[in-house]
C-alpha cells in the first residue's frame, strides 16, 4: 500500500500490486499546496555500485556505462525501467538506483496534479542512509554500513571514507539474520580483514557479528 503522511495523520492506500494504478485516487486525497516527497519501497528497486572507468568521461558516457551495468547485474534495460546516479563524480564510485519506468512516470503525473508540488523520489535505503548520515561514527579508513529489514526485504551497503563499496537487496525469509551475516562477513573479508566496522542496523538485531561494531538506529 502506499502510506500518506500529512498534518491530518496517516492513510493508507491499498494498491494490489499495481502502485501506479491508484495514484490518481491517492492525488485527489491530497490538500492543496502539498509538498510531495515520494518514498519507494526498496522491493520496487534495484540497487548497484557503479565504478566508473578511466575512460568514461562525458555523461553520456557515464549513462551507457550505468545502463550496461544494470543490464548485466539485474537484466533489466529501458524502457521498461528508470535509471539514476547519485552523482555525476567519474573517479568516485556511485550508488545507483532503478525503478519501473511506468511507476515514475505515474509519480511525475501525479506531481503535475492541481495544488500538488512534487519534492524528492528516493528509494527507502537511499532516504533512511540520508537521514541517518549525520549522526554515522566511524574512524577514518574503517568500513561503515547500513542494514534496513522492512517486513521481507532486507537491504544492506557498505562505505569506508564516504565512497561506497557494495549494495545488496534481497528478499529474505525467516532466517533474515543469517543472510545479512554472510553479507557482512564477505563485506568484511574483501574490504577490510584486520579491522573492526559499524554496522548501523534498522528494523533487524543482530546479536554479535565478528569483526563488525553494532549500533542500533531508529526503529521502522
Amino acid at each position: 500500500a502506499w502510506l500518506l503522511r500529512d498534518a491530518d495523520g496517516e492513510r493508507r492506500q491499498p494498491h494490489g500490486g499495481d502502485p501506479a494504478a491508484v495514484l490518481p485516487a491517492l492525488g485527489a486525497s491530497l490538500r492543496g499546496g502539498a509538498r510531495l516527497k515520494v518514498v519507494l519501497g526498496d522491493g520496487w528497486l534495484r540497487y548497484l555500485v557503479l565504478r566508473w572507468p578511466a575512460g568514461v568521461r562525458t555523461a553520456e558516457e557515464r549513462q551507457a556505462f550505468m545502463l550496461h551495468r544494470f543490464r548485466t547485474v539485474h537484466d533489466i534495460a529501458a524502457p521498461d525501467w528508470a535509471f539514476a546516479a547519485d552523482r555525476d563524480a567519474v573517479r568516485f564510485p556511485s550508488l545507483a538506483c532503478a525503478a519501473p519506468a511506468a511507476l515514475i512516470t505515474a509519480i511525475n503525473m501525479l506531481g503535475r496534479a492541481p495544488g500538488v508540488r512534487l519534492g524528492e523520489v528516493v528509494g527507502d535505503f537511499v532516504d533512511r542512509y540520508n537521514r541517518l548520515q549525520r549522526s554515522f561514527d566511524e574512524a577514518a579508513g574503517t568500513l561503515g554500513a547500513l542494514a534496513i529489514l522492512d517486513g521481507e526485504r532486507l537491504t544492506a551497503g557498505v562505505w569506508r571514507d564516504g565512497a561506497w563499496l557494495a549494495v545488496r537487496s534481497r528478499a529474505v525469509g525467516a532466517d533474515a539474520m543469517g543472510d545479512l551475516a554472510r553479507m557482512l562477513e564477505g563485506w568484511h573479508t574483501e574490504h577490510a580483514p584486520a579491522g573492526e566496522g559499524t554496522l548501523y542496523a534498522c528494523g533487524i538485531a543482530p546479536a554479535a557479528l565478528p569483526g563488525w561494531r553494532i549500533v542500533r538506529t531508529e526503529e521502522r
